[in-house]
């Protein structure tokens, strides 16, 4: 008996049960792997320094039989890494730095040392680092984590407003038409940045490694990132799947004399 009430709890048809809360765990997802493609290579904490767009290498440094000069720099959208033998990963935040001063960062001992090749070969490393992060890989994703956020303030309004009006669903005043909108187009506008986002920086990033495998005399070895793509990816996937419910979210109720929600069928919802 009990087990039949809880399968009639969450699974009564037209989304009257628990089930049609479960596209809001969909939520949680979507800003984590925001977050997380986001801070990537933003600090040494554990797993970040391995979210990373691109990682360079000098060709000359790592043609050396010394390991101790074989020394990588990975970028994210918003930080750079510096892994070297001498002393391990170390990372920071990009914005408003120069060369000089993200070299001293990333890698204090080899810019203090007397070698003029190893201190010369990672200026080059950490200028075209720069010039990738902000010509090649803009943070589109940023963008499409703020829209997100906007939708679902948007979906509280828009909730709100199909709950006062239930019982006049086509009768929809210039209000509840900007909050629809609103809500739509902010979430699936997030959606398509998130895409195109995913999409943009494998392909780039995959032309960038081949290119530098392929090209004789290259100066710079570029290898990409695969747990930034996933989270990407992942991220797009929950975000869509979100925005293509949201009308089974805002679905019109209105309350019964019990004090119950009920849609137009009469189901408590």
């Amino acid at each position: 008996m009990v087990v039949l009430k809880l399968a009639k709890m969450f699974l009564l048809p037209k989304g009257t049960g628990l089930i049609r809360y479960i596209p809001y765990l969909f939520i949680i997802p979507v800003l984590v792997f925001h977050a997380l493609a986001l801070t990537g290579c933003v600090s040494t904490s554990p797993g970040i320094p391995n979210i990373y767009v691109v990682s360079l290498r000098s060709a000359e440094l790592a043609n050396t039989n010394n390991t101790d000069l074989d020394v990588q720099v990975r970028i994210g959208y918003f930080g750079m890494c510096g892994i070297s033998e001498e002393h391990g990963t170390l990372c920071g935040t990009v914005s408003g730095r120069s060369v000089e001063d993200l070299s001293s960062t990333l890698f204090p001992a080899a810019t203090a040392s007397n070698n003029t090749l190893l201190k010369n070969e990672i200026t080059d490393l950490i200028t075209t680092a720069q010039d990738l992060q902000t010509e090649i890989f803009i943070s589109i994703l940023a963008g499409a984590a703020v829209l997100f956020i906007v939708g679902l303030v948007a979906l509280f309004f828009f909730k709100q407003d199909r709950k006062k009006n239930a019982t006049e669903w086509y009768e929809q005043g210039k209000w509840s038409k900007i909050v629809k909108r609103g809500t739509y187009g902010a979430l699936f506008l997030s959606a398509a940045m998130t895409f195109a986002s995913a999409l943009a920086t494998s392909q780039s990033a995959g032309a960038l490694q081949i290119t530098s495998a392929v090209m004789e005399n290259a100066s710079v070895l570029i290898k990409t990132g695969t747990t930034i793509q996933v989270f990407q990816w992942i991220a797009f996937g929950f975000g869509f799947s979100f925005a293509a419910v949201v009308p089974f979210l805002a679905k019109p109720r209105e309350e019964s004399g019990s004090g119950e929600y009920v849609d137009k069928e009469g189901n408590v919802v």
